[in-house]
C-alpha cells in the first residue's frame, strides 16, 4: 500500500511540475491607426424658380391738361411724355439683390477640416430671356453666414453634420419688359477639400 501511495504522489508531483511549465506566457502590444482619406459632398440644386410677389398696380396722376378740340371730333394739345412722366416705385424696377437661403451643404474630411467653395457664371450664362426681354445676373457670391465671396474658405463638420450656405446675386430688371418666365442663367459651384 505504501508503495502505490509513493506511486500516487509521484503522479501528483510530476502533474504540478508540468503543468507549471505549461502555463508560461508572454504579451505583446499592438498600435492601431486608422488613415481616414479626403472626402467631400456637395448637395445643391440643379434647378431654381424664382417666383417673385405680385408688385401693386399703380395709377399715376400727371396733373392737369388742356386739349383743344374742333367741332368734327379732332383733339390736339398737351400729351403725356415718356421723358417727364412721374417716376413709378417698384420692387423690381433696376437692381434687385437676391439671398437664396440654404441652396447648398457640404460634408466630409480634409487635411485641414476645411473646404472651399467658389461660385462661378459660366461664359454667356448671366441673362435669363423671354423673347426681347431680359434679366441679367451679376455679382453672385457663396456664403455661409459669416463671410461672403466669389470663393470662401468654410469648415466641414465631418460626414453627419453638414455646413449649409446661400448664394447671394444682383438681378438686372432694366431690360425686362414681359412678364412670365426668363430662363437662360446658370451659376455653378465648386466644393474642393483643402
Amino acid at each position: 500500500m505504501t508503495q502505490i501511495r509513493n506511486i500516487i504522489i509521484a503522479v501528483a508531483i510530476l502533474t504540478s511540475l508540468s503543468t507549471q511549465a505549461m502555463a508560461a506566457s508572454t504579451s505583446g502590444s499592438t498600435n492601431v491607426s486608422v488613415r481616414v482619406p479626403e472626402f467631400i459632398v456637395l448637395h445643391y440644386f440643379s434647378t431654381i424658380t424664382l417666383n417673385f410677389d405680385t408688385p401693386n398696380a399703380q395709377a399715376i396722376d400727371e396733373g392737369t391738361n388742356d386739349v383743344d378740340a374742333d367741332w368734327n371730333g379732332n383733339a390736339n394739345g398737351n400729351s403725356l411724355d415718356a421723358s417727364s412722366l412721374m417716376n413709378a416705385s417698384l420692387e423690381l424696377d433696376g437692381n434687385t439683390t437676391v439671398t437664396l437661403n440654404n441652396v447648398w451643404a457640404v460634408r466630409g474630411f480634409s487635411t485641414s477640416g476645411n473646404a472651399r467653395v467658389e461660385v462661378s457664371v459660366p461664359a454667356g450664362h448671366d441673362t435669363m430671356s423671354n423673347g426681347d426681354s431680359k434679366i441679367t445676373m451679376s455679382n453672385v457670391k457663396v456664403s455661409d453666414g459669416s463671410q461672403s465671396g466669389s470663393s470662401i474658405t468654410t469648415k466641414l463638420n465631418g460626414m453627419s453634420n453638414a455646413t449649409v450656405g446661400n448664394i447671394d446675386m444682383d438681378l438686372d430688371f432694366s431690360n425686362t419688359t414681359r412678364s412670365g418666365n426668363h430662363t437662360g442663367a446658370q451659376y455653378t459651384i465648386t466644393a474642393t477639400t483643402i
